[in-house]
C-alpha cells in the first residue's frame, strides 16, 4: 500500500465543489470547465438540482453531502434533522464536507454510522505535504489545498503564475470551489457580501445566466479580469498540460486510506 501513496513524491490533484444553494446556470458556468479539461468532480450537495442529478447520472460527477449544521439551516434544527435532510438528496453518500466545515465530534460519528467513509471538511491556506488523515471518527479526512473563499478572505493574487511553484509541490492537492463564486468571479470578501445581501436565498438559487453577466466581479469591457473563474480554469489546465495524476475524492480514498 505504502508504494501507491504517489502524492509522497509528486502532486495529486483531486476537484471538489461545494454546491452552496448554486444557481442551474451558476453549475454551468462551472462544469464547462471541468468538461473542458475532462476533469470528474466531486460536488457536495445541499439541495435539489436537476443539472447534478443529470451529469451524475452520465458518469461526469461524483457527489456527496454539504450539510448546513450552522444557525438557521434549512436543512434542520438539530444535528439529526440536518443529515436526515442531506441524506434523502444522496442517500448512498459516502463522503461529505460540512457547510462551514463544522465539525464536532457528535457530528462525524452519527455521519459514520449513517455510512460515511471519507471527508474533505479541513481547509488549508496552500499548506504543502498535505496526506490522508485518519480521523478518530473512523472517517478517512483528504485535506483541501485551495479553496476559492480562502483564498480571497486572504486577499491573494488571482495571478496563477504567482503559485505553479506551489501547485508543483508533493502532496494531496485537493481543490475546493464554489459554482456561485466561479461563475460571478467573485474577487473579494466585499464583494462577495455585497452579492449575498443583494440576492437573498430564495433569489439566490434562481440567478439566471444574464443576472450573472450583470453582476460578474472583475469584467472590464466585456473581458474576464483576474479571478477565481480563470484562476480554476489556470489550475485544471496546469494539471492537464503537465501531466499531473488527477483522481477523484473517491478514488484518493480507494488509493491511499491506510498511507
Amino acid at each position: 500500500m505504502a508504494d501507491q501513496a504517489i502524492y509522497k513524491s509528486q502532486p495529486v490533484y483531486c476537484f471538489t465543489s461545494d454546491i452552496d444553494w448554486a444557481a442551474e446556470d451558476a453549475l454551468t458556468i462551472q462544469q464547462r470547465i471541468f468538461d473542458k479539461y475532462d476533469i470528474k468532480a466531486t460536488y457536495f450537495v445541499t439541495h435539489e438540482s436537476p443539472l447534478i442529478r443529470k451529469w451524475h447520472r452520465e458518469g461526469r460527477i461524483d457527489i456527496g453531502i454539504h450539510p448546513n449544521f450552522l444557525p438557521g439551516s434549512s436543512h434542520g434544527d438539530t444535528f439529526e434533522q440536518v443529515i436526515d435532510t442531506v441524506m434523502k438528496l444522496v442517500p448512498d453518500a459516502r463522503c461529505f464536507r460540512a457547510h462551514g466545515c463544522f465539525d464536532v465530534t457528535p457530528i462525524t460519528h452519527a455521519l459514520v454510522r449513517r455510512g460515511l467513509l471519507y471527508d474533505s471538511n479541513l481547509v488549508t491556506n496552500l499548506q504543502q505535504d498535505l496526506r490522508p488523515i485518519e480521523h478518530e471518527s473512523g472517517l478517512w479526512r483528504f485535506p483541501v489545498f485551495y479553496e476559492d473563499g480562502t483564498h480571497f478572505e486572504w486577499r491573494r493574487s488571482w495571478d496563477f503564475s504567482e503559485y505553479k511553484n506551489l501547485f508543483s509541490q508533493p502532496g494531496l492537492k485537493v481543490i475546493s470551489t464554489h459554482p456561485m463564486i466561479t461563475a460571478l468571479n467573485v474577487t473579494t470578501s466585499e464583494n462577495w457580501a455585497a452579492l449575498k445581501e443583494k440576492f437573498p436565498p430564495d433569489k439566490w438559487v434562481k440567478i439566471t445566466a444574464e443576472e450573472i453577466d450583470e453582476n460578474m466581479a472583475g469584467e472590464v469591457q466585456g473581458t474576464l479580469a483576474a479571478g477565481p473563474q480563470l484562476f480554476l480554469e489556470s489550475i485544471a489546465r496546469f494539471a492537464r498540460e503537465t501531466g499531473m495524476t488527477i483522481m477523484t475524492l473517491e478514488e484518493l480514498y480507494q488509493n491511499f486510506k491506510n498511507t
